[in-house]
């Protein structure tokens, strides 16, 4: 849309004001030939007048398809390799067939701002590291750095406040510090979200989740205690306020949703591995679905898998007479 004084003209008036001027066009629709050289002269206008397109607002867009990718542990060791272990060529690899497939890497904020009415990227994915290990830092973040792309990581508040005590450089185990968590947000390529203060465990609950037979008020004030720890050690020690809630093993109340709302929190993270679709509804954002990526299968088989929600969205939404893009 053309602004010029606040006098806003579309492309279509356009036409029709430029058909009024050449009346000989009337008879017969508009040629392609004749389209070029209307649309030529829109933009010459708008050069020469030194104005700029006006953006255009859509309140209701098709819905972002985003797939989201769940790391654990980065170690370089091939004994160590597992269900949430992963080599850090692994990662290079994975992330390099992201950026040569069009993806763009989103943090959380990107999220939040998009349900506000910002834009995402045409390819939007979340990349994402749970637990908050070390070699995170160790390996991960030079790669980020060396192809400029974000990361989440979910930091577990105990693990933090035990290896801030006690330093240990050790990557095979040890977790991010204070002070290492404030050199990793430093970078511009890590978002840091919240994975609760202490119930990263098995028993005696699992995870975050509801034990049986626990009252509902107590396992409210539990559970939102446990949240407010965390953010409030963020913020005292690294300046951090969290805005997204990673449930540990993915262990869900349905109740929950609504506690981590009225305590501020703007979405969170599962382990259900779907696509997810992102809209201007800030509900969207809740129980977020990620792909565990495991070691033992190539990049192509994880990526056909955890990007395949994506490409049959955009499939979908392909306009007739184009051919799909690799997802």
């Amino acid at each position: 849309m053309l602004s010029i004084n606040n006098f806003h003209l579309s492309k279509q008036s356009f036409y029709s004001a430029a058909v009024r001027i050449y009346p000989f066009h009337r008879s017969y629709p508009y040629s392609m030939k004749f389209k070029l050289k209307l649309i030529a002269l829109w933009a010459s206008l708008l050069l020469l007048s030194g104005c700029k397109a006006a953006p255009v607002y859509d309140p209701d867009p098709e819905p972002v398809p985003l797939p989201a990718i769940m790391y654990h542990s980065i170690l370089k060791s091939q004994s160590r390799a597992g269900t949430y272990v992963v080599s850090p060529a692994v990662f290079r690899e994975d992330m390099q067939y992201l950026l040569d497939n069009g993806y763009e890497t989103v943090f959380i904020e990107d999220l939040i701002e998009y349900t506000e009415g910002d834009d995402l990227p045409e390819k939007p994915v979340m990349v994402t590291l749970d637990d908050g290990y070390l070699n995170n830092l160790t390996y991960i973040l030079p790669i980020l750095e060396e192809l400029d792309i974000k990361a989440i990581i979910s930091v577990v508040g105990s693990y933090t406040v035990t290896f801030s005590e006690t330093p240990d450089p050790n990557p095979n185990y040890a977790h991010l510090s204070y002070e290492d968590i404030n050199a990793i947000t430093a970078s511009g390529h890590v978002e840091i979200q919240n994975h609760s203060y202490d119930m990263h465990s098995q028993s005696p609950r699992f995870g975050s989740k509801r034990r049986q037979g626990e009252n509902s008020q107590s396992y409210k004030a539990f559970f939102c205690g446990d949240c407010i720890k965390l953010q409030q050690l963020l913020k005292d020690k690294c300046g951090i306020t969290p805005t997204a809630y990673t449930y540990p093993f993915g262990a869900i109340t349905p109740d929950t949703t609504e506690y981590l709302k009225e305590l501020g929190f703007k979405a969170s993270l599962g382990c259900e591995e779907k696509c997810n679709y992102i809209t201007r509804d800030p509900e969207c954002l809740f129980l977020l679905g990620r792909y565990n990526r495991p070691s033992g299968i190539s990049t192509w088989e994880f990526m056909k898998k955890a990007l395949k929600g994506s490409a049959k969205l955009r499939l979908r939404y392909m306009p007739s007479g184009r051919m799909p893009i690799s997802a």
